[in-house]
């Protein structure tokens, strides 16, 4: 049976410029089956599949020669089979030279949150092991400019996955805006306590510019991605602390437990008793 905790778990790598490769066997410093979130990237690449992983209330079962990755702050958990093995790669952001770089990377961006980047390619799973085994390589020898050669070796990694993501599946880069990143940081730090306009106001620009530039890169209107966003921290609650359903609705600034539960209802179908029960199921 799952149990509530007052707080998810964030995870760290050991320095701010850390990069960690592992076998994804490996003895992890934390209970990965337990729910959790870590504030770098993880890239993660299956030889051999079986069992399946929960990101940000998603279920992926894990496929044979897949890659997946688990952004900061998501969600995750892992439940693989025995023989399920491969290699991961863990980074932080200022293992990556650039914004330019980041931002040109949809693999990277938190704002389009789809973990699969491919299942049953053995050609890309046996391409990218071999390049992570060769930064591993460079790490373990600790060479003359061996971070500098590292990071150089980490941003080619990650221009061969966004190549392969948008092969396999027609996915386009797209270079999210100052504008949208600054929106998003602010939704984060505000959610329902302010209004379209207000966030507008804040990033000094006009409502209808804020509509066309949300609309253009992240294809919602600015009212549905901050409801997007506002249900996945509703889903987290609901999920993962010990709180009622009107306290909930108090923490997210509803004026009222109906409210909240007519908002609940529309963005999922289903009442906040009723989508907490299903949410549950998931992690068992």
């Amino acid at each position: 049976m799952f149990n509530a905790v007052n707080d998810i778990p964030i995870h760290n790598l050991s320095t701010i410029d850390s990069i960690n490769i592992e076998f994804i066997s490996h003895t992890n410093s934390y209970d990965y089956k337990a729910i959790h979130r870590h504030n770098y990237y993880e890239i993660l690449f299956f030889k051999n599949g079986g069992g399946y992983q929960i990101i940000d209330f998603k279920k992926h079962p894990i496929q044979h020669n897949s890659c997946y990755v688990v952004k900061p702050r998501q969600v995750h958990l892992i439940r693989r089979e025995e023989e399920a093995d491969g290699l991961l790669i863990q980074f932080t952001e200022p293992m990556i030279f650039s914004d330019v770089l980041k931002k040109s990377l949809s693999v990277l961006d938190r704002l389009h949150n789809e973990p699969v980047i491919f299942e049953h390619n053995k050609v890309l799973t046996d391409f990218f092991i071999i390049a992570l085994e060769d930064i591993k390589q460079l790490s373990d020898e600790k060479s003359m400019f061996y971070k500098q050669k590292i990071a150089h070796e980490l941003c080619s990694v990650l221009y061969n996955i966004e190549e392969s993501l948008q092969k396999n599946t027609e996915r386009k880069t797209r270079v999210t805006s100052d504008l949208i990143s600054n929106f998003a940081n602010l939704i984060e730090t505000n959610m329902t306590r302010l209004s379209v306009k207000e966030y507008a106001d804040l990033l000094h620009v006009s409502t209808k510019k804020l509509a066309q530039i949300t609309k253009k890169q992240l294809g919602l209107t600015p009212l549905k991605y901050i409801h997007k966003q506002l249900l996945i921290e509703i889903k987290r609650d609901l999920t993962f602390k010990e709180l009622s359903h009107k306290e909930i609705a108090y923490n997210y600034n509803f004026d009222s437990p109906s409210n909240f539960s007519l908002f609940v209802k529309s963005q999922t179908g289903l009442s906040p008793s009723e989508l907490q029960k299903n949410l549950l199921e998931n992690y068992q």
